[in-house]
């Protein structure tokens, strides 16, 4: 169970079986699984006692006791690869007759989730082409690794790259260490903060000398899915620089996804890069509104 859904493989269908969590009467497990509550981890199974309320157990011992709502995540605890992870791929093409308008994108993501840790890798790629007009290229990459630790806390490392024409810039390589914390942790929604240090590495179209400079950063995610089978997502990355003092820069995603069946989605996004001292000539802010389809597994 994760955002909110219980699902069940069951034998006698080739889809999983899928309820809301907080309609759930009762539940028990033979099993042993891992239960997030709140702040904290268990290994145990699960049981229903009385009032909605679930006990956290293993043979005879009973590790804790809580309300329904309070469990926002359960994972069978003997669990393989292919049940750890998790993958999503989207396209989207444009064609028009006029001025011979071609335009591709494509996203990707994959994760895999233990108790203890999380990583995730993502690429997206934009490319347009117009007749009279020069080629549009943009392009993005993510690799992020989150230790858990107490209380909600956790420890991040990130390598993020971007590319795109419009800010004139060949590649942007950033190298990210910090500490965040989850402000909201539920079955409706999570919200959380984080902040740390970056090294950006940069390589502009039009200059001959790299810039490589160090930067302090605040970042904030709010993950919005009990609106039925619509999920909101926003992302804020903030950036001051250290090294290079009264430089600001900021990226900034907003994300639409529509569940459809079959686990394919549809999906609208909205991706926002500033720089306030970016290469000459080049433009302060580049932005770029995506719609595409996509499977997920």
């Amino acid at each position: 169970m994760e955002k909110g859904v219980l699902e069940i493989d069951v034998p006698y269908g080739d889809e999983n079986f899928k309820v809301k969590w907080l309609s759930i009467k009762e539940i028990h497990t033979e099993s042993k699984f891992v239960v997030s509550i709140e702040d904290k981890l268990y290994q145990g199974r699960i049981a229903s006692i009385a009032d909605q309320r679930i006990k956290v157990f293993d043979n005879d011992s009973i590790y804790t006791t809580c309300a329904l709502q309070d469990i926002v995540y359960l994972n069978p605890f003997k669990e393989g690869f292919a049940n750890r992870f998790n993958a999503a791929i989207e396209v989207g093409f444009n064609l028009t007759k006029a001025q011979d308008l071609r335009q591709f994108s494509l996203r990707s993501s994959m994760s895999y989730k233990t108790d203890k840790w999380t990583a995730d890798i993502a690429y997206n790629i934009l490319r347009s082409s117009q007749d009279n007009v020069e080629p549009v290229n943009r392009s993005d990459g993510l690799l992020n690794y989150r230790r858990i630790l107490l209380k909600n806390w956790y420890l991040i490392g990130t390598v993020a790259t971007l590319s795109n024409t419009e800010q004139l810039l060949d590649l942007r390589a950033n190298s990210q260490l910090g500490i965040g914390k989850f402000i909201v942790s539920s079955n409706r929604a999570y919200w959380g903060v984080k902040a740390g240090f970056n090294n950006n590495l940069e390589r502009f179209t039009n200059e001959t000398t790299n810039r490589n400079t160090w930067e302090g950063y605040l970042g904030s995610e709010l993950n919005l899915y009990d609106t039925g089978n619509l999920e909101l997502a926003l992302v804020f990355m903030g950036y001051s620089g250290l090294t290079e003092t009264g430089r600001y820069r900021a990226d900034i995603t907003f994300d639409t996804k529509y569940e459809l069946p079959l686990d394919l989605f549809i999906r609208l996004g909205v991706s926002l890069n500033y720089d306030n001292r970016p290469a000459q000539n080049a433009s302060e802010t580049d932005y770029i509104v995506r719609t595409g389809i996509g499977w997920e597994w």
